[in-house]
């Protein structure tokens, strides 16, 4: 039970549903997962000890704040990590795989269209993770997951996204499907940096 409480509430984090400065109060957390307080409370502490939340003054878990510095930290690391899997990910990742890509792609443009702000940002992180999965580097793709439980909430606090603009070019990600389904190891990697530009721009004026 504590076990799928923390799968719960870490994928909450990863697809954006909590947003930084939230505070994850245990006795309605247990209620919305028809737990008892105690798994939670368990799975709240190993978020604490993961540097996924932090305990406040009441001993409440709290998603940590973001400043543009360790905003930067974060972003830069998840370039180098996701630069490396994209690279992986052309040399090993199968029709199947790419085909999911292809149908997340659609799912995040869909929400796009519909100005459905939180739809795009789980679309988009479930888009990256699976691109680490697909890469088969199963300790760089856990690094991964656990900076998305970082940064997942702020594509939350950013909300509403602008409108995804790429100065007239085709999205990073569909170039990067092409690239995967070229085996092109540079242009994968290429794709996601032009992506990484993309968001760093958005987000950082958007940090206090």
């Amino acid at each position: 039970m504590s076990d799928d409480a923390y799968e719960h509430v870490r994928r909450g984090l990863i697809r954006s549903r909590y947003r930084s400065g939230e505070r994850l109060v245990l006795r309605p957390l247990a209620a919305e997962l028809g737990l008892s307080p105690t798994p939670v409370r368990e799975a709240l502490l190993r978020l604490v000890s993961e540097h996924a939340l932090e305990l406040n003054d009441r001993n409440t878990a709290v998603v940590p704040a973001m400043t543009q510095r360790s905003f930067a930290e974060i972003h830069d690391l998840r370039v180098d990590l996701e630069m490396r899997l994209a690279a992986a990910a052309a040399q090993r990742a199968s029709d199947h795989g790419i085909e999911a890509l292809v149908i997340l792609q659609q799912q995040f443009m869909n929400a796009s269209h519909a100005q459905d702000d939180g739809g795009m940002a789980a679309f988009n992180a479930d888009f990256h993770t699976t691109v680490a999965t697909l890469a088969e580097l199963p300790l760089t793709a856990t690094i991964l997951r656990n900076l998305w439980m970082r940064i997942g909430p702020i594509y939350a606090l950013s909300r509403p996204m602008i409108q995804m603009q790429h100065e007239g070019r085709t999205h990073p990600h569909d170039d990067l499907i092409t690239a995967l389904r070229q085996r092109d190891a540079v242009a994968a990697q290429e794709a996601v940096k032009r992506d990484f530009e993309h968001a760093r721009r958005w987000i950082e004026p958007r940090l206090s």
